[in-house]
């Protein structure tokens, strides 16, 4: 049986950052600093942001430079060894995003190349109102083409840099048909790309159709190249863009499971869920997903996170744009281990009400296990729960 290696991508600074209000921006000069945060929760790959954008480049140089050539303590996870883990030290990877147009890949390089994992990704539109509205004057087979270059160029500058990668998207992969997907993907990977990302750009799946649709996707990819990493990218429309991500884990699991070779997944999230619209996947529950259901799938699953730091850092990037964490938000909100009603505060004594797991909520960050109202619960065996002064 193979394994699966799932990779978190973190899009707070770019995708996160592009959907925030006026009035919550975050502040020029603070990426490096946000960056190292979301570094420290250990996180494989941090997209800094789009170099080619007014005022962008020299922030994700800033980024690259910094926090692009520091080690991390990073914990590795498993499916089967929730309790036990290994630390290891590692540089993140650093991403810039780029149109297809040359001189936005050469932004995008000229940004990371300084890091010592830098990643170039681009993208182009696949599904057909999106290919009509963004290359009118060009047939599918000329967007293929042009996808394909891209790839092709941003592998070629990054070439001599050993540690470089090139990621490429298929924007509204879900919508794009199916056919035309596998050979734009198949195109994109024979063209250099070492990350294919597919994404549910205005979150219109559902997670079952998202399972079947990444099993396909991951069996073209490594009919291409064992060795792809297949990633996800989804929006939170209709409020499944975690359990979409979730599904990408699932699909991989049962592939590597018919698989001489591990199979590598990314998933694409962000700090609390932000980005555009309805936001992004939350990194905090597509990692709690792996914790809790990891063991119910068929492979050996291996993953990094640091969670203990989950809850501080949820906050301090929030406060950087002028927000707070929302009470209810899953996993760091203040209140997701509050019982307010007599019934919630009773179970949640004898010893029921609580979905974490590791069960201790401490584990990511709390500074309580749970609380009602009136007062303070601390847990003497992970379910179990008792009052205390």
């Amino acid at each position: 049986m193979s394994e699966v290696y799932v990779e978190i991508f973190d899009t707070t600074l770019r995708d996160g950052a592009q959907s925030l209000p006026q009035n919550n921006q975050f502040p020029t000069g603070s990426k490096p600093e946000i960056a190292n945060m979301i570094a420290e929760l250990g996180v494989g790959v941090i997209e800094a942001g789009f170099p080619a954008t007014p005022g962008d480049q020299e922030e994700v140089r800033e980024v690259a430079k910094n926090i692009g050539n520091n080690l991390y303590e990073v914990q590795s996870w498993t499916n089967s060894e929730h309790d036990s883990r290994t630390t290891r030290y590692k540089h993140p990877v650093i991403a810039g995003l780029s149109r297809t147009k040359a001189e936005d890949i050469e932004a995008a390089w000229s940004a990371v190349h300084v890091a010592q994992r830098p990643r170039i990704h681009t993208f182009i539109s696949t599904d057909p109102e999106h290919m009509s509205a963004k290359f009118p004057d060009q047939s599918p087979e000329q967007v293929l083409r042009l996808g394909e270059r891209s790839v092709k160029f941003a592998k070629s500058i990054s070439s001599e840099h050993k540690d470089a990668t090139v990621e490429f998207s298929a924007e509204a992969a879900t919508t794009t048909d199916i056919d035309y997907l596998e050979r734009v993907v198949k195109s994109a990977i024979d063209a250099g790309a070492d990350i294919i990302n597919l994404p549910d750009t205005v979150g219109q799946r559902n997670p079952v159709w998202m399972m079947t649709f990444y099993r396909r996707a991951i069996r073209w990819a490594r009919e291409t190249n064992p060795n792809i990493i297949v990633s996800a990218h989804n929006h939170n429309d209709l409020g499944a863009a975690v359990v979409n991500s979730y599904a990408l884990i699932q699909a991989a699991s049962i592939e590597a499971d018919h698989s001489e070779h591990d199979v590598k997944v990314q998933v694409e999230s962000t700090i609390c869920g932000l980005g555009e619209r309805a936001g992004n996947a939350d990194v905090f529950s597509v990692v709690a997903q792996l914790f809790k259901f990891g063991d119910e799938e068929q492979s050996r699953i291996s993953w990094e996170f640091n969670p203990a730091r989950s809850v501080e850092i949820a906050r301090t990037v929030m406060a950087f744009a002028g927000l707070d964490v929302p009470r209810q938000c899953p996993i760091v909100g203040k209140d997701t281990n509050v019982h307010r009603s007599g019934i919630h505060s009773d179970g949640v004594i004898k010893g029921g009400y609580q979905i974490y797991t590791p069960h201790n909520p401490t584990f990511w960050g709390h500074p309580t296990e749970a609380r009602h109202e009136e007062g303070r619960y601390q847990g003497t065996n992970g379910r179990r729960f008792v009052a205390t002064a």
